[in-house]
């Protein structure tokens, strides 16, 4: 038997059901007395194809899955009686948008500090897509984003601020999203959690500019007679005053 071509083309959608018509081959032979029997001989070691012996169509058998293989090379055989003959099969299979971009974490976390000026870029988010095409493009968005305070760059991904965060604030929950561009659209979405600290950029201040204090004489050693008193914007350690005399303690008075 010879096969009306050397090589045949396919091309099929991927997750289509089993028992779907990819293609018919077909072979001839001089000798009307002989039935040519298909077979397929290399290139589906899955068995994702069957092929009709009698009629030589070929068919899914499996779950075609174009992000496990994209394409299958089949060497087909018809036989007739003692005599063979063979042919290539191509098949390509199409994307469908049957997967949303996938970050890696549900969850990320990050620490900045308080005096970042607006548009310091404080983490750049990344999620994958397996599709081809615009169905595997991704683009990046803000689902939530506490008061405005932050902004994502649509393709890179980048995290940046668009403000001064506030210390007292403690953190913000930001949640970003990646889209495809596929039809149906498909999308996934993380929790970024953005830590503020604090920056020691603010000196001790005291409630007065001076102070006077009329001492007697008698005071005795050690008492207690006049309290100063200073405060700070800066939080934790930042904030913790300590004082002591700097000039004017003639004596160690």
């Amino acid at each position: 038997p010879a096969f009306t071509q050397d090589t045949y083309t396919f091309v099929m959608f991927e997750n289509v059901p089993s028992g779907y018509n990819v293609g018919t081959v077909t072979a001839t032979t001089m000798d009307l007395n002989t039935n040519i029997t298909y077979l397929i001989t290399t290139g589906d070691q899955k068995g994702i194809f069957t092929i009709d012996k009698i009629n030589g169509l070929i068919m899914t058998a499996g779950v075609v899955d174009r992000e496990e293989q994209g394409s299958y090379h089949l060497k087909v055989v018809a036989a007739g009686g003692a005599v063979t003959g063979e042919a290539f099969v191509n098949i390509t299979v199409k994307d469908l948008n049957d997967n949303a971009p996938q970050f890696l974490h549900a969850v990320e976390s990050v620490n900045v500090v308080e005096n970042w000026k607006a548009g310091h870029i404080i983490f750049h988010a990344k999620a994958v897509d397996p599709d081809e095409g615009v169905n595997g493009r991704i683009a990046y968005s803000l689902k939530q984003n506490p008061l405005g305070l932050f902004q994502v760059d649509e393709v890179s991904g980048a995290v940046s601020i668009t403000g001064v965060l506030d210390v007292s604030a403690g953190s913000y929950q930001v949640e970003i999203l990646a889209s495809d561009m596929g039809v149906p659209q498909l999308s996934s979405s993380f929790i970024l959690t953005v830590s503020v600290h604090d920056v020691n950029d603010n000196a001790p201040v005291f409630d007065q500019i001076s102070y006077e204090v009329t001492l007697l004489e008698s005071e005795p050693v050690n008492s207690r007679f006049f309290k100063v008193h200073a405060s700070d914007k800066d939080s934790g350690a930042n904030g913790e005053i300590t004082y002591h005399i700097t000039d004017g303690n003639v004596g160690d008075a």
